[in-house]
Protein backbone atom coordinates (compact mmCIF):
# COMPACT_ATOMS: atom_id res chain seq x y z
CA UNK A 1 0.00 0.00 0.00
CA UNK A 2 1.82 3.50 -0.74
CA UNK A 3 1.49 6.40 0.93
CA UNK A 4 1.24 10.33 0.11
CA UNK A 5 3.17 13.14 1.68
CA UNK A 6 3.95 16.58 1.53
CA UNK A 7 7.74 17.58 0.25
CA UNK A 8 8.43 20.74 -0.01
CA UNK A 9 5.00 22.70 -1.24
CA UNK A 10 3.83 19.86 -3.16
CA UNK A 11 2.44 16.21 -2.47
CA UNK A 12 3.81 13.26 -3.62
CA UNK A 13 3.00 9.50 -3.81
CA UNK A 14 5.23 6.80 -3.12
CA UNK A 15 4.66 3.22 -4.21
CA UNK A 16 5.96 -0.08 -5.84
CA UNK A 17 6.56 -0.94 -9.51
CA UNK A 18 8.18 -3.79 -10.56
CA UNK A 19 10.19 -4.07 -7.63
CA UNK A 20 11.16 -1.01 -7.61
CA UNK A 21 10.12 1.92 -5.04
CA UNK A 22 8.52 4.86 -6.89
CA UNK A 23 7.78 8.78 -6.57
CA UNK A 24 5.26 10.79 -8.31
CA UNK A 25 5.10 14.18 -7.47
CA UNK A 26 1.20 14.79 -8.12
CA UNK A 27 1.23 19.00 -7.70
CA UNK A 28 1.32 21.84 -5.63
CA UNK A 29 -0.59 22.14 -2.04
CA UNK A 30 -3.42 23.90 -2.65
CA UNK A 31 -4.07 23.23 -6.65
CA UNK A 32 -4.23 19.48 -5.55
CA UNK A 33 -5.60 18.46 -2.18
CA UNK A 34 -4.65 15.11 -0.13
CA UNK A 35 -7.99 13.78 -0.98
CA UNK A 36 -7.21 14.21 -4.63
CA UNK A 37 -3.50 12.97 -4.67
CA UNK A 38 -4.64 9.71 -2.51
CA UNK A 39 -7.14 9.22 -5.50
CA UNK A 40 -3.96 9.82 -8.38
CA UNK A 41 -1.94 7.04 -6.21
CA UNK A 42 -4.68 4.67 -6.43
CA UNK A 43 -5.19 4.72 -9.77
CA UNK A 44 -1.26 4.62 -10.57
CA UNK A 45 -1.42 1.32 -7.69
CA UNK A 46 -4.13 -0.71 -9.90
CA UNK A 47 -2.30 0.06 -12.77
CA UNK A 48 0.42 -1.53 -11.77
CA UNK A 49 -2.06 -4.76 -10.60
CA UNK A 50 -2.94 -4.52 -14.60
CA UNK A 51 0.20 -3.89 -16.14
CA UNK A 52 -0.67 -0.62 -17.74
CA UNK A 53 2.69 0.60 -17.68
CA UNK A 54 2.52 3.05 -20.48
CA UNK A 55 -0.14 4.85 -18.95
CA UNK A 56 2.33 4.57 -15.39
CA UNK A 57 5.51 6.07 -17.63
CA UNK A 58 3.41 9.41 -18.70
CA UNK A 59 4.67 12.33 -17.23
CA UNK A 60 2.83 15.51 -16.89
CA UNK A 61 3.33 18.14 -19.81
CA UNK A 62 4.12 21.78 -19.54
CA UNK A 63 1.14 24.00 -20.90
CA UNK A 64 3.61 24.71 -24.51
CA UNK A 65 4.03 20.76 -24.46
CA UNK A 66 0.64 20.02 -24.48
CA UNK A 67 -0.38 22.95 -26.19
CA UNK A 68 1.12 21.60 -29.15
CA UNK A 69 -0.30 18.37 -28.83
CA UNK A 70 -3.81 19.84 -28.52
CA UNK A 71 -3.59 21.90 -31.50
CA UNK A 72 -2.45 18.43 -33.51
CA UNK A 73 -6.10 17.40 -32.53
CA UNK A 74 -7.88 20.10 -32.90
CA UNK A 75 -6.76 20.21 -36.54
CA UNK A 76 -5.90 16.83 -37.68
CA UNK A 77 -8.71 14.47 -35.42
CA UNK A 78 -11.22 16.79 -34.87
CA UNK A 79 -10.41 19.06 -38.08
CA UNK A 80 -11.47 22.34 -36.53
CA UNK A 81 -12.19 24.93 -38.93
CA UNK A 82 -11.10 27.77 -36.16
CA UNK A 83 -7.81 26.04 -35.71
CA UNK A 84 -6.01 29.36 -36.44
CA UNK A 85 -8.05 31.24 -33.78
CA UNK A 86 -7.43 28.31 -31.43
CA UNK A 87 -3.77 28.25 -32.10
CA UNK A 88 -3.92 32.02 -31.10
CA UNK A 89 -5.41 32.19 -27.96
CA UNK A 90 -2.92 29.12 -26.60
CA UNK A 91 0.15 31.07 -27.84
CA UNK A 92 -1.72 33.67 -25.94
CA UNK A 93 -1.72 31.80 -22.46
CA UNK A 94 1.66 30.88 -23.34
CA UNK A 95 3.00 33.38 -22.90
CA UNK A 96 2.12 33.46 -19.07
CA UNK A 97 2.30 30.08 -18.13
CA UNK A 98 4.34 28.34 -21.40
CA UNK A 99 6.89 26.69 -19.04
CA UNK A 100 4.24 25.52 -15.75
CA UNK A 101 3.25 22.04 -15.67
CA UNK A 102 -0.42 21.73 -15.93
CA UNK A 103 -0.80 20.18 -12.47
CA UNK A 104 0.94 23.25 -10.94
CA UNK A 105 -1.44 25.94 -12.98
CA UNK A 106 -3.97 26.67 -10.27
CA UNK A 107 -7.10 28.99 -10.31
CA UNK A 108 -5.51 31.78 -8.91
CA UNK A 109 -3.20 31.98 -12.11
CA UNK A 110 -5.85 32.37 -14.27
CA UNK A 111 -6.89 35.22 -12.73
CA UNK A 112 -3.64 36.48 -13.07
CA UNK A 113 -3.90 36.01 -16.58
CA UNK A 114 -7.21 37.75 -17.14
CA UNK A 115 -5.86 40.88 -15.44
CA UNK A 116 -3.06 40.94 -17.73
CA UNK A 117 -4.67 40.04 -21.07
CA UNK A 118 -6.97 43.21 -20.05
CA UNK A 119 -3.86 45.11 -19.28
CA UNK A 120 -3.20 44.71 -22.96
CA UNK A 121 -6.10 45.92 -23.68
CA UNK A 122 -8.21 43.44 -25.18
CA UNK A 123 -12.25 43.08 -24.60
CA UNK A 124 -14.13 41.20 -21.96
CA UNK A 125 -15.19 38.80 -24.64
CA UNK A 126 -12.18 38.44 -26.51
CA UNK A 127 -11.00 36.99 -22.57
CA UNK A 128 -13.82 34.80 -22.42
CA UNK A 129 -13.64 32.69 -26.22
CA UNK A 130 -9.63 32.68 -24.65
CA UNK A 131 -10.85 31.28 -21.75
CA UNK A 132 -13.28 28.97 -23.35
CA UNK A 133 -10.28 27.69 -25.69
CA UNK A 134 -7.95 27.09 -22.63
CA UNK A 135 -10.73 25.17 -20.28
CA UNK A 136 -11.27 22.81 -23.05
CA UNK A 137 -7.16 22.42 -23.43
CA UNK A 138 -7.36 21.29 -19.48
CA UNK A 139 -10.64 19.15 -19.84
CA UNK A 140 -9.16 17.45 -22.86
CA UNK A 141 -5.89 16.61 -21.10
CA UNK A 142 -7.92 15.10 -18.05
CA UNK A 143 -9.40 12.74 -20.25
CA UNK A 144 -5.91 11.53 -21.01
CA UNK A 145 -5.00 11.39 -17.73
CA UNK A 146 -2.06 14.48 -18.13
CA UNK A 147 -3.47 15.94 -15.81
CA UNK A 148 -5.44 15.58 -12.45
CA UNK A 149 -7.72 17.76 -10.25
CA UNK A 150 -10.17 20.09 -11.14
CA UNK A 151 -10.49 22.62 -14.26
CA UNK A 152 -8.14 26.29 -13.09
CA UNK A 153 -10.79 27.95 -15.84
CA UNK A 154 -13.77 26.33 -14.00
CA UNK A 155 -12.57 27.33 -10.81
CA UNK A 156 -11.99 30.54 -11.80
CA UNK A 157 -14.96 31.21 -14.24
CA UNK A 158 -15.26 32.51 -17.54
CA UNK A 159 -17.42 36.30 -17.36
CA UNK A 160 -19.53 37.86 -21.18
CA UNK A 161 -20.51 40.47 -21.18
CA UNK A 162 -23.38 41.61 -23.39
CA UNK A 163 -21.26 44.18 -25.72
CA UNK A 164 -22.62 42.87 -29.12
CA UNK A 165 -24.97 46.25 -30.94
CA UNK A 166 -27.15 43.80 -33.39
CA UNK A 167 -29.08 45.53 -35.45
CA UNK A 168 -31.81 44.23 -38.17
CA UNK A 169 -31.89 45.78 -41.67
CA UNK A 170 -34.69 47.35 -43.13
CA UNK A 171 -36.11 46.31 -46.38
CA UNK A 172 -34.97 50.09 -47.63
CA UNK A 173 -31.21 49.42 -46.61
CA UNK A 174 -30.96 45.64 -48.10
CA UNK A 175 -32.46 47.88 -51.98
CA UNK A 176 -29.85 50.06 -50.95
CA UNK A 177 -27.29 47.96 -50.09
CA UNK A 178 -28.16 45.39 -53.06
CA UNK A 179 -28.17 48.29 -55.32
CA UNK A 180 -24.26 49.56 -54.55
CA UNK A 181 -23.13 46.03 -54.03
CA UNK A 182 -20.29 44.31 -56.88
CA UNK A 183 -22.13 40.82 -58.03
CA UNK A 184 -20.20 38.40 -55.96
CA UNK A 185 -20.96 40.32 -52.44
CA UNK A 186 -24.61 40.98 -53.76
CA UNK A 187 -24.85 37.34 -54.08
CA UNK A 188 -23.33 36.64 -50.59
CA UNK A 189 -25.66 38.97 -48.95
CA UNK A 190 -28.40 37.81 -50.25
CA UNK A 191 -27.60 34.12 -49.54
CA UNK A 192 -27.15 35.27 -45.80
CA UNK A 193 -30.46 37.39 -45.39
CA UNK A 194 -32.62 33.73 -47.34
CA UNK A 195 -31.25 31.69 -45.23
CA UNK A 196 -29.34 32.49 -42.25
CA UNK A 197 -25.73 30.96 -42.91
CA UNK A 198 -23.10 31.96 -41.33
CA UNK A 199 -20.45 34.27 -43.76
CA UNK A 200 -17.68 31.47 -43.48
CA UNK A 201 -20.47 28.53 -44.35
CA UNK A 202 -21.36 30.84 -47.07
CA UNK A 203 -17.79 31.67 -48.99
CA UNK A 204 -16.71 28.02 -48.20
CA UNK A 205 -19.89 26.44 -50.03
CA UNK A 206 -18.88 23.40 -52.61
CA UNK A 207 -21.14 22.50 -55.28
CA UNK A 208 -21.06 18.63 -54.16
CA UNK A 209 -23.01 20.20 -51.18
CA UNK A 210 -25.67 21.48 -53.41
CA UNK A 211 -28.90 19.67 -54.14
CA UNK A 212 -30.96 21.03 -56.48
CA UNK A 213 -33.30 18.26 -57.08
CA UNK A 214 -34.37 18.32 -53.57
CA UNK A 215 -33.47 21.80 -53.16
CA UNK A 216 -31.00 21.85 -49.97
CA UNK A 217 -27.89 22.66 -49.16
CA UNK A 218 -26.13 19.89 -46.90
CA UNK A 219 -23.42 21.44 -44.89
CA UNK A 220 -21.19 18.82 -43.46
CA UNK A 221 -20.00 18.93 -39.62
CA UNK A 222 -16.21 20.11 -41.14
CA UNK A 223 -17.73 23.10 -42.15
CA UNK A 224 -19.94 24.41 -39.27
CA UNK A 225 -19.37 26.18 -36.22
CA UNK A 226 -20.63 23.69 -34.08
CA UNK A 227 -19.28 21.06 -35.79
CA UNK A 228 -22.82 19.22 -36.54
CA UNK A 229 -24.17 19.03 -40.05
CA UNK A 230 -27.54 20.80 -41.18
CA UNK A 231 -29.36 20.62 -43.79
CA UNK A 232 -30.77 24.11 -45.32
CA UNK A 233 -33.41 24.94 -47.80
CA UNK A 234 -32.91 26.69 -50.34
CA UNK A 235 -35.75 29.34 -51.81
CA UNK A 236 -36.36 30.54 -55.53
CA UNK A 237 -33.78 33.62 -54.69
CA UNK A 238 -30.88 31.17 -53.61
CA UNK A 239 -31.54 28.38 -56.12
CA UNK A 240 -31.64 31.58 -58.88
CA UNK A 241 -28.24 32.82 -57.58
CA UNK A 242 -26.58 29.57 -57.23
CA UNK A 243 -27.52 28.99 -61.31
CA UNK A 244 -25.96 32.19 -61.69
CA UNK A 245 -22.98 30.98 -59.27
CA UNK A 246 -22.46 27.68 -61.31
CA UNK A 247 -21.88 29.40 -64.64
CA UNK A 248 -19.56 32.02 -63.10
CA UNK A 249 -17.71 28.99 -61.27
CA UNK A 250 -15.01 28.00 -63.90
CA UNK A 251 -15.18 24.71 -63.32
CA UNK A 252 -13.81 25.42 -59.41
CA UNK A 253 -15.13 23.37 -56.61
CA UNK A 254 -16.66 26.16 -54.97
CA UNK A 255 -19.40 28.40 -55.29
CA UNK A 256 -17.37 31.53 -54.66
CA UNK A 257 -14.03 30.27 -56.05
CA UNK A 258 -10.78 32.55 -55.61
CA UNK A 259 -7.43 32.32 -57.79
CA UNK A 260 -5.94 34.85 -54.68
CA UNK A 261 -6.96 32.77 -51.45
CA UNK A 262 -4.97 29.91 -50.48
CA UNK A 263 -8.48 27.91 -49.92
CA UNK A 264 -9.51 28.24 -53.05
CA UNK A 265 -12.10 30.30 -52.26
CA UNK A 266 -13.21 34.19 -51.04
CA UNK A 267 -12.29 34.50 -47.08
CA UNK A 268 -13.14 37.56 -46.66
CA UNK A 269 -15.38 40.45 -47.63
CA UNK A 270 -14.75 43.49 -45.34
CA UNK A 271 -13.49 45.78 -47.70
CA UNK A 272 -16.19 45.45 -49.78
CA UNK A 273 -18.82 45.52 -47.61
CA UNK A 274 -17.62 47.92 -45.68
CA UNK A 275 -17.03 49.91 -48.69
CA UNK A 276 -21.18 49.16 -50.04
CA UNK A 277 -22.04 49.96 -46.68
CA UNK A 278 -20.62 53.27 -46.99
CA UNK A 279 -22.25 53.95 -50.63
CA UNK A 280 -25.51 52.77 -49.14
CA UNK A 281 -25.23 55.06 -46.44
CA UNK A 282 -26.07 52.37 -43.83
CA UNK A 283 -24.29 52.88 -40.50
CA UNK A 284 -22.96 50.29 -37.52
CA UNK A 285 -23.90 47.14 -39.85
CA UNK A 286 -21.84 44.23 -39.28
CA UNK A 287 -21.71 41.21 -41.89
CA UNK A 288 -23.29 39.05 -39.04
CA UNK A 289 -26.46 41.59 -38.45
CA UNK A 290 -27.37 39.94 -41.74
CA UNK A 291 -27.96 36.49 -40.11
CA UNK A 292 -29.90 38.57 -37.07
CA UNK A 293 -31.84 39.49 -39.70
CA UNK A 294 -32.77 36.91 -40.95
CA UNK A 295 -33.49 34.91 -37.84
CA UNK A 296 -35.52 38.19 -36.43
CA UNK A 297 -37.64 38.23 -39.78
CA UNK A 298 -38.52 34.52 -39.85
CA UNK A 299 -39.83 34.66 -35.77
CA UNK A 300 -41.93 38.15 -36.53
CA UNK A 301 -43.33 35.79 -39.49
CA UNK A 302 -44.50 33.49 -36.72
CA UNK A 303 -42.07 30.68 -37.30
CA UNK A 304 -41.67 28.64 -34.43
CA UNK A 305 -38.36 29.17 -32.36
CA UNK A 306 -36.88 25.73 -32.50
CA UNK A 307 -37.34 25.62 -36.36
CA UNK A 308 -35.22 28.80 -36.71
CA UNK A 309 -32.82 27.15 -34.71
CA UNK A 310 -32.49 24.18 -36.85
CA UNK A 311 -32.24 26.34 -39.61
CA UNK A 312 -29.47 28.67 -38.12
CA UNK A 313 -27.30 25.50 -36.68
CA UNK A 314 -28.00 26.59 -32.97
CA UNK A 315 -26.94 24.47 -30.22
CA UNK A 316 -30.05 25.19 -28.32
CA UNK A 317 -33.28 27.19 -28.46
CA UNK A 318 -32.34 29.24 -25.94
CA UNK A 319 -29.19 31.16 -28.17
CA UNK A 320 -32.04 31.83 -30.56
CA UNK A 321 -34.66 33.59 -27.76
CA UNK A 322 -32.28 36.28 -27.84
CA UNK A 323 -33.55 37.30 -31.59
CA UNK A 324 -37.03 37.18 -30.25
CA UNK A 325 -39.04 40.27 -28.83
CA UNK A 326 -40.90 38.73 -25.29
CA UNK A 327 -42.52 42.48 -24.35
CA UNK A 328 -43.97 41.99 -27.94
CA UNK A 329 -45.46 38.42 -27.45
CA UNK A 330 -46.45 39.50 -23.91
CA UNK A 331 -48.63 42.60 -24.95
CA UNK A 332 -50.24 40.44 -27.70
CA UNK A 333 -51.17 37.95 -25.14
CA UNK A 334 -52.62 40.12 -22.76
CA UNK A 335 -54.60 41.40 -25.53
CA UNK A 336 -55.90 37.85 -26.43
CA UNK A 337 -57.07 37.41 -23.12
CA UNK A 338 -58.75 40.66 -23.32
CA UNK A 339 -60.59 39.90 -25.87
CA UNK A 340 -61.67 36.63 -24.13
CA UNK A 341 -62.55 38.59 -21.45
CA UNK A 342 -64.91 40.91 -23.10
CA UNK A 343 -66.67 38.01 -24.48
CA UNK A 344 -67.80 36.53 -21.26
CA UNK A 345 -68.50 40.17 -20.03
Amino acid sequence: MGTVFLRGNSWVGEYKDRGKVVRKTFGKKGVITKTLAKEMLNKLEQRVKLKQYDLLDAEIPTFTEYGKEYLEYQKNVKKIRSHDRTKQCIEHFERYYGNYLLSDINAEDIDLFKQGRLSEGIKQNTLARELQVIRNLFNHANNRNKFFGKNPVSESGIQYTNDKKERVLTIDEEKSLLEVSPRHLKHVIQIALNTGMRRGEILGLQWDWIDFEENYIYLPQTHTKTQKSRKIPINEIVRRILLERKLLSGGSQFVFPSEESKTGHLNWLRRSFTTACKNAKIEDLRFHDLRHTAATRLIESGIPLHAVAKLLGHSTVRVTERYSHPEESVKKGTDILGRYNHILS
